[in-house]
């Protein structure tokens, strides 16, 4: 079996997203989204946990599996975790691939790497798709929103999902 793992905090979902976990679904037999920084709500993180999977869901109906990660007091921890909720969705023979923008600088791809025989899942391979494909980032996206420039975010994000995502942001 072939599985794609996103580890993304999609605070919030936009279309880019949309665009990879569509590729993602395409691709392979099963798509797991992780919803990283699960226990952190703050400006940079302004949808809770169970809002974001709500989002998630609402775009994507049940063609996805939706779990979560919390951060961790360092990275050896957070690998460790990862590892335990890796093996709920798969077998250890396998295929996964981690679906990334960015490997060299991201943040948990390089704790992903730096701790990979502390995973217990070897069959692993990354791929990197640039963001600039799409010009957006969830960062732009909540200053839009947090700017009241409402139809500007309105651009990056989805039909489906869009009311759902201005509300938290509407005063």
């Amino acid at each position: 079996m072939t599985i794609w793992i996103i580890i993304w905090r999609f605070n919030p979902l936009h279309i880019w997203h949309i665009s990879l976990i569509n590729s993602s679904l395409s691709k392979c037999d099963k798509t797991i989204i992780i919803l990283w920084s699960a226990n952190i709500i703050n400006e940079n993180n302004p949808f809770s946990k169970d809002e974001r999977k709500e989002i998630l869901k609402n775009e994507f109906w049940n063609s996805i599996n939706i779990d979560y990660l919390n951060d961790s007091e360092n990275d050896l921890d957070w690998i460790k975790n990862l590892n335990e909720l890796m093996k709920i969705y798969w077998n250890l023979n396998d295929k996964i691939t981690f679906f990334w923008w960015d490997l060299k600088n991201d943040y948990a791809i390089n704790a992903i790497k730096k701790f990979q025989n502390e995973i217990d899942f070897k069959n692993i391979n990354f791929i990197e798709i640039h963001r600039d494909i799409i010009p957006i980032s969830a960062t732009k996206v909540r200053n839009h929103l947090q700017s009241n420039e409402n139809e500007e975010a309105k651009k990056w994000l989805s039909e489906k999902t869009k009311h759902q995502i201005i509300k938290k942001f509407l005063k």
